[in-house]
């Protein structure tokens, strides 16, 4: 009896030996998952705050240039200026000038009700101040952030200051102190958020982990589910269960070892580059004349290994700003090579064109990696166009010369989402450029009480001045279609024709386009034989 109680003692101490070890590593495992969480959330607290700084600079941007350009107050001129300020802006949807504490006119015109101008929420410091969601009159839909300075007041959506990518599930905020929230892309429980808003802080509750970064006079937050950090362990305690002290020692190590390696959005994308998760979609671009499909815009897409897709809006910034943009470049020019050289050499009158950056058009260093990559698939360089955004075109001179070696090279250029951005008559009038695509913001307006939609046709009309072949982008409606054609617009893509589209399925859609249209042109051949009267082809 003494020896069997003394092993049972014995079996116990030993499983105990074991046990407890990993009892103590399962408890190291939840603090660190706990602390590893904090950290996370300091991080996009901190990306949070970068975003918002950079989208209120903007917004100062804009109030200064209001304010430096001459004119009478609210006359046409005056509003034409605000409209243009406004449409050049990237952060904000509508200028407005106060007089006497009044409205008197915005970038859409002048304004005969009277509105108030509304107390300053927060002083921004400089003599910029913000006023905290207001429900302007042009924007009924959803409240706003105003900045003003002076006279002028710019329009901010909330969500843009927290319009930030991130790896999981969470909700980022950016406040101005305790009780003074000024976006947020989620719900927080009132308790919760006044911890969160008094200032810098760090921990975990109940229900959530969260942190918190200050930088006068705006506070940055982020905060996940406490479930979700504390779920990512659950495998791992099944694992130590069953296992003695040395498979806990090593669990612990590869632990902390995962946990160091916890990625930043900046590096998971040069991760998503190395193991190539990037995939090109195709979107036709239509000839208005005959319906043809006779080009296609290569774009983008960026779908992780669990099946989710990344908006392009997200990580193309993101690579901008990170200096990753260029092997993307070289990541976007290697698949449409692969995917569509085949297409290309059977058909030398189809072309693809392909979104450079501003930073690779200025140094010119995709062209080397673009002309071998033709060279070795036996297309032609015709077959490639190069298109770029105003931004691209600021420095003028840098982009003509890059411009021209490009064309040199046998490529078309043109300039993407035109009015947009920065150009203007006498800077398209200086680039040796082939074409110009219209943004889809004034394909929109078309036929509609838009303010932009009087400038679409003087838009038409420049680039018929300057003898560039004009592309329309955004195309959803059959009327805007016919305008477009009246008007003299060769090509056009969007909605109305199709999606981008994988490879195959452009290739298929492509020949079943022009399957249709060379009947149409067949029968209508045959009922100008049988008429004698020179008939209009019809689709």
């Amino acid at each position: 009896m003494r020896r069997r109680t003394i092993l049972i003692v014995a079996a116990c101490l030993a499983i105990l030996a074991g046990l407890l070890p990993m009892v103590a590593v399962a408890h190291l495992l939840r603090v660190r998952a706990i602390a590893a969480e904090q950290r996370h959330m300091a991080e996009y607290a901190r990306w949070t705050l970068m975003r918002t700084k950079r989208v209120f600079a903007d917004a100062r941007r804009v109030l200064i240039e209001a304010e430096t350009r001459p004119g009478t107050e609210c006359s046409p001129d005056h509003v034409a200026q605000l409209r243009q300020i406004a449409m050049d802006a990237r952060n904000v949807e509508d200028i407005g000038y106060f007089r006497d504490g009044r409205l008197v006119c915005t970038s859409l015109g002048p304004i005969r009700q009277h509105v108030p101008r509304t107390p300053p929420d927060v002083d921004l410091g400089g003599g910029f101040a913000l006023v905290l969601h207001i429900e302007p009159r042009t924007f009924r839909s959803q409240p706003m952030l105003a900045m003003s300075h002076d006279g002028y007041t710019a329009l901010i959506k909330p969500e843009r200051l927290v319009d930030v990518l991130t790896d999981s599930h969470m909700t980022l905020g950016i406040a101005a102190g305790p009780g003074r929230l000024i976006a947020m892309s989620g719900k927080a429980d009132p308790r919760l958020l006044r911890i969160l808003t008094a200032g810098a802080a760090a921990g975990i509750d109940e229900r959530h982990v969260f942190a918190s970064l200050r930088e006068p006079p705006l506070t940055a937050f982020a905060f996940s589910d406490r479930a979700q950090a504390l779920g990512r362990l659950r495998n791992d305690y099944l694992l130590l269960l069953p296992m003695g002290l040395l498979v806990s020692t090593v669990l612990v190590g590869i632990v902390i070892w995962v946990s160091r390696q916890r990625l930043s959005p900046e590096k998971e994308l040069a991760i998503a580059i190395r193991r190539r998760e990037f995939v090109v979609h195709y979107q036709p671009i239509i000839d208005l004349s005959n319906g043809r499909c006779v080009a296609a815009e290569a774009l983008l897409r960026w779908r992780r290994p669990d099946g989710r897709w990344i908006r392009p809006d997200l990580f193309i910034p993101l690579a901008e700003d990170t200096g990753l943009i260029s092997p993307l470049t070289d990541l976007l020019i290697e698949r449409v090579i692969e995917d569509q050289a085949e297409l290309l050499r059977a058909d030398r009158g189809l072309h693809i064109s392909i979104n450079i950056s501003a930073r690779d058009l200025e140094s010119g260093r995709f062209l080397p990696v673009l002309s071998d990559a033709v060279a070795r698939s036996g297309i032609e360089p015709s077959q490639i166009w190069i298109e770029a955004t105003e931004q691209g075109f600021i420095r003028a001179e840098i982009a003509a010369s890059a411009i021209k070696a490009a064309r040199a090279a046998g490529h078309m250029v043109a300039i993407d989402d035109f009015g947009t951005g920065y150009s203007s008559l006498s800077l398209l009038q200086g680039l040796p450029l082939d074409a110009l695509k219209i943004d889809k913001s004034f394909v929109e307006a078309i036929a509609t009480d838009a303010a932009t939609s009087v400038v679409t046709p003087h838009i038409i009309d420049m680039a018929h001045g300057l003898k560039l072949r004009i592309i329309a982008e955004g195309v959803e409606t059959r009327e805007q279609e016919a305008y477009l054609r009246a008007a003299g617009v060769p090509l056009a893509q969007g909605w109305l024709y199709s999606r981008a589209l994988p490879a195959a399925e452009f290739a298929a859609f492509r020949q079943g386009r022009n399957a249709e249209g060379d009947d149409s042109s067949t029968d209508a051949g045959r009922g100008r034989a049988g008429s004698g009267d020179g008939a209009i082809t019809a689709r």
